[in-house]
């Protein structure tokens, strides 16, 4: 690796409350936006011009790619924090009446970019996870190892959300070496050999050449989680790796140099099954469930703040009552709870899909009928986050 990885210094979430100035937001999300374009064209012309006949360059191609899917991450690096008990003791309306006056001063364009904050929002249960993991690294220190699991269903956000924390902390350039504090890797599917799984942290760390067998293998990772000063190993999809000599090697990483180590999916308990040491080491156990009910009711009406709107959505709302205060019709949040099934993924796709749509409209709010259209055109095509709008905006330059 060389002067194409950059520091990065984790931001403190912007927390939505009466001091939140959307239009200072929107200048850093321009600057970073900018950044990102920047940067992804150059390691894009970068790879153009390597060949795929020398190992060295496929390797460097492979490690660009890494570095390229984590800088778009870094995009939204100071997200939004969506704290209940903040905006509760400020008061819903309120803060909405705040809100709704700076978004009454944007053109169409500026509101486009606004919804760049929904690729990434931290909720108090991804801020304890930011804790836990920190809490983990600190334990490394002390030279106290403490493995995690992290499961929940498919799109609870697990991978969006380690990609994220990785991405916050890219690896710097130091000298000789590369400083490299957090490693986020995903599981190969082979489970033929333990390289092609050491060969993807080799590739983290800045290796270019890796011949050897595979206890060679575990011996560089070894000098290299030293020497580039690793504090933590991430491995999403941790279910690819099934057979039980696998899942010791991992085990005997985690011996050999002491760095605690994250194995995400869906059921990550069962990975440990059958391995009383396996389940030794990974004895704690955090998860991402899915947004049902009341959470769900309460997570759309913080969301429902953060959309560029003057009128309120009223996204967290099950039922709306008629005239004389009779329920009439299913609000938002009971049809978005059925068709996503409280999937965050699900919903985050479709409320920005149909916020796109509410603003080429010109309407004032999001409405169940925009929800259901864009609903219907998310099923067809789930195409519609803000990173390929930009992509699409540039002429594919960025894909």
């Amino acid at each position: 690796m060389d002067e194409w990885i950059s520091s990065v210094s984790p931001l403190e979430p912007l927390t939505l409350d009466l001091d939140l100035d959307v239009e200072r937001r929107l200048t850093d999300l321009r600057r970073w936006l900018a950044d990102w374009e920047a940067q992804d064209d150059a390691l894009r012309q970068r790879v153009e011009n390597l060949n795929p006949n020398r190992e060295g360059d496929v390797l460097l191609g492979s490690q660009i790619g890494s570095v390229r899917r984590n800088l778009a991450c870094r995009i939204t690096r100071q997200p939004v924090y969506l704290n209940p008990e903040a905006v509760r003791k400020m008061g819903f309306t309120v803060l909405h009446r705040h809100m709704a006056s700076q978004y009454a001063s944007l053109g169409l364009a500026e509101r486009k970019l606004w919804i760049m904050n929904l690729e990434f929002l931290l909720t108090p249960t991804l801020q304890a996870l930011i804790e836990k993991l920190d809490t983990i690294r600190g334990y490394r220190s002390l030279g106290q190892a403490r493995c995690l699991l992290l499961g929940g269903v498919s799109g609870t956000g697990k991978s969006s959300f380690l990609s994220w924390y990785a991405a916050n902390h890219i690896p710097t350039i130091q000298g000789r070496r590369n400083h490299v504090p957090v490693i986020k890797i995903d599981a190969p599917v082979s489970n033929s050999s333990p390289k092609p799984l050491f060969q993807r942290m080799l590739l983290a760390c800045g290796a270019v050449f890796m011949q050897g067998d595979e206890e060679h293998h575990l011996r560089l990772l070894e000098l290299f989680f030293q020497q580039c000063g690793v504090e933590l190993l991430l491995v999403d999809e941790i279910e690819h790796i099934t057979r039980l000599p696998l899942r010791r090697r991992l085990l005997e990483l985690s011996n050999l140099t002491g760095v605690p180590i994250v194995c995400a999916s869906c059921t990550p308990i069962a990975w440990t099954t059958g391995d009383t040491e396996v389940q030794g080491r990974w004895n704690d156990y955090f998860e991402l469930t899915q947004l049902t009910g009341p959470r769900l009711d309460a997570f759309l009406a913080l969301l429902d703040l953060l959309l560029p709107f003057e009128q309120d959505s009223r996204l967290g709302v099950r039922t709306i009552p008629d005239a004389q205060g009779q329920t009439a019709m299913s609000g938002p949040a009971h049809y978005i709870e059925a068709w996503t099934d409280g999937i965050l993924r699900e919903i985050m796709v479709l409320v920005m899909d149909a916020s796109f749509k509410a603003l080429d409209a010109g309407l004032p709010c999001l409405t169940v009928e925009v929800l259901d259209r864009a609903w219907r055109d998310v099923k067809r095509a789930k195409v519609v986050s803000f990173m390929d709008r930009v992509r699409a905006e540039s002429g594919g330059l960025h894909a």
